[in-house]
């Protein structure tokens, strides 16, 4: 069944937003701004997927809700909007089910939803008036029920209601909301490209990893020709000369964008993707910001990390996620726990509400819900757990009062506080890949040979480099100080690589002699390894034969885990440490001296050793019995 609902537009009411500008210590010496070359009206498609609902919405039950933002500009400078929304929706038995939509509060759409398998789309024209603050605040409300009946539990009525990830706010933008930087920035899409000319100079090279690590953008060399608007789903940034202006918004054709220029284009970068940026577009962003200048290096609070917590209103069972990603980490530091506040409301049964706390599916403590006044769970991160990329589910699990068919299934609110934070102590010294980033935070030289290796080398740096961390490009020269990435077929001068490539050939074994890589396939491999020298750390890249088709590898070949890693053209393709993992050698067959005859036969040596002992030890004690009965 196929089916689609439509609304006629509501009044228009005037809707405004104030724009910011805030000074800043580290802003570039100039900015410009440059009327875009756009069409009348440019037509911009915000999805699910843009906004992170990669895998769509999910609402299992009969019962749910979800708000969800999209980032808008002032109502005066949007044509239109529309909202069209792919879902499906089922019942194992007959039940009375429905969804409201409602935005800013007040109600546009309410559906019935069948017991019947059902596909539609959701498809409502929304007055650009409801825009406020840079946002127009949507919020999915689903509930229903099988029967009048009190004891029928809603987790058996095997219902769902499921958004698919394509579901799109459709906008119409005048040319007045492409007219500055702060507009193009606040409504630029989250996936797009940095254009890298081919002879950039190192502060370009610098401006373009900046931008990367600040913006999730892909490095590329500029386009060839034009791009045809169509629907803006792609953002671009480009990279001028010394005399264009630090920052201006720019035309590839007819796609808009942002043109980043001037002396020092890294500065202009560092502010475009730093947390300014968000001032030329909400105004209660200033209170957000002192209170992240005032915080402790001691800790990282969640909502500082970007989480979204938002109230969540159910009957049995509420999760919140959050990431910890390494980049967020400040120099020097490392994730030592987590300090979590809830405040969940009584739902009066004798049975109180269960907080807990997972991180990538390892339990880290429970604790029972206060019923008057905030709950605390305090949980320590034991060592090893951490890793470039941390996903933390906090979970309130209520028993549901319905056992005596005395109460209905009814849903009680529950959130996570603001206060919660990430602890912090103080990080070692770097055992694995992800423990660079802290160590990157202050500052690091990406050592290349020229321009053309950027776009391969930044997704192995995409999980070690943040948006605040300072990034200098070197053509061949590694520096005096400081941590630095080399890529190069030689090792960084007074480093000794975990695996050589100076004697002779190289083939990684598993336990047993089984080959996991050939000497022949390593040469084409790039591989990644953690060296340390003059007392300072640093990451070798040796590119392979592949190395240039890692630029459209993405997060697959981010560096994580482990010391030493193998890169095909698909991303990483074996990674381990060489100081935990004994079930990997690095075995130099063209080399037979003594200490690798040594490593290659010890379990047979270990073995011959306790055969001789336990030999010797029989022949000791039959010599013992001997004597003893020649005596008596």
């Amino acid at each position: 069944m196929t089916s689609r609902w439509r609304l006629m537009p509501l009044s228009a009411a005037a809707g405004t937003i104030l724009t910011a500008a805030a000074p800043a210590t580290n802003a570039p010496a100039q900015t410009a701004t440059v009327p875009a070359a756009a069409p009348q009206v440019v037509t911009r498609r915000i999805s699910l997927t843009e906004l992170g609902f990669t895998d769509g919405i999910e609402m299992p039950g009969l019962s749910g809700s979800r708000d969800i933002f999209f980032p808008l500009p002032r109502a005066e400078d949007v044509e239109g909007l529309r909202l069209q929304l792919p879902y499906r929706s089922g019942s194992a038995f007959e039940s009375r089910r429905s969804l409201d939509i409602e935005i800013n509060g007040q109600p546009q759409l309410s559906i019935a939803l069948s017991g019947d398998r059902q596909n539609g789309v959701i498809d409502i024209p929304v007055a650009p008036g409801m825009i406020r603050n840079g946002y127009l605040a949507l919020r999915l409300r689903y509930g229903g029920a099988i029967t009048e009946d009190r004891c029928v539990d809603q987790r058996i009525s095997g219902a769902y209601l499921s958004f698919a990830p394509e579901g799109t706010l459709i906008a119409g933008l005048k040319p007045g909301a492409l007219a500055t930087v702060a507009k193009v920035a606040a409504i630029m899409p989250r996936t797009g490209a940095i254009h890298l000319p081919d002879q950039a100079s190192e502060n370009q090279a610098a401006a373009a990893l900046t931008l990367a690590a600040g913006t999730g953008f892909t490095i590329t060399p500029p386009p060839a020709s034009a791009q045809p608007i169509g629907n803006w789903t792609q953002g671009w940034i480009g990279l001028g000369g010394a005399k264009a202006p630090s920052l201006a918004v720019a035309a590839n054709g007819t796609v808009p964008g942002i043109r980043i220029g001037g002396t020092d284009p890294a500065a202009a970068a560092r502010l475009f993707a730093s947390r300014w940026k968000a001032l030329a577009a909400t105004p209660d962003i200033g209170k957000g910001l002192r209170q992240a200048a005032n915080t402790p290096a001691s800790m990282l609070t969640l909502t500082g990390l970007g989480a979204d917590l938002p109230i969540q209103t159910f009957s049995d069972r509420a999760t919140w996620t959050v990431s910890l990603p390494a980049t967020a980490l400040p120099a020097g530091r490392r994730y030592a726990g987590l300090a979590i506040d809830l405040a969940v409301a009584d739902d009066g049964s004798d049975t109180p509400a269960i907080v807990s706390a997972t991180m990538d599916g390892l339990l880290l403590g429970s604790t029972r819900g206060v019923r008057d006044g905030t709950t605390h769970l305090d949980v320590n991160l034991p060592e090893g757990l951490a890793t470039a990329r941390n996903t933390v589910e906090i979970a309130v699990t209520r028993q549901v009062r319905a056992g005596d068919c005395a109460y209905a299934p009814q849903g009680y609110p529950a959130q996570v506080l603001p206060s919660s934070r990430a602890l912090l102590a103080d990080a070692p010294e770097p055992a694995d890949f992800h423990d660079l980033a802290p160590a990157f935070a202050g500052g690091v030289t990406v050592v290349v040979p020229g321009p053309q290796q950027i776009p391969a080398l930044q997704p192995l740096l995409s999980t070690l480099l943040g948006k605040a961390t300072p990034i200098s490009v070197s053509y061949g020269k590694i520096p005096e100080k400081g941590p630095f990435v080399f890529l190069s077929k030689m090792p960084p001068p007074g480093a000794t690589p975990l695996v050589r490539f100076d004697q002779g050939r190289v083939r990684i074994a598993a336990e047993g002699g089984r080959t996991l890589i050939s000497s022949d396939a390593i040469g084409s491999l790039t591989v990644a390894q953690l060296v340390e020298t003059g007392g300072r750390p640093a990451l070798w890249v040796r590119p392979g034969s592949g190395f240039a088709a890692l630029a459209d590898a993405g997060s697959a070949a981010g560096l994580a885990r482990g010391n030493v890693a193998f890169l095909d053209t698909r991303g990483i393709d074996l990674a381990f440490s060489t100081l935990r993992d004994e079930l990997v050698e690095i075995r130099y067959p063209d080399q037979t001296n003594l200490a690798q005859w040594l490593h290659r036969y010890r379990l047979w040596l270990i073995g011959l050793g306790w055969l001789l002992v336990s030999a010797g030890f029989i022949y000791l004690l039959r010599r013992i019995y001997s004597a003893r009965s020649s005596a008596g």
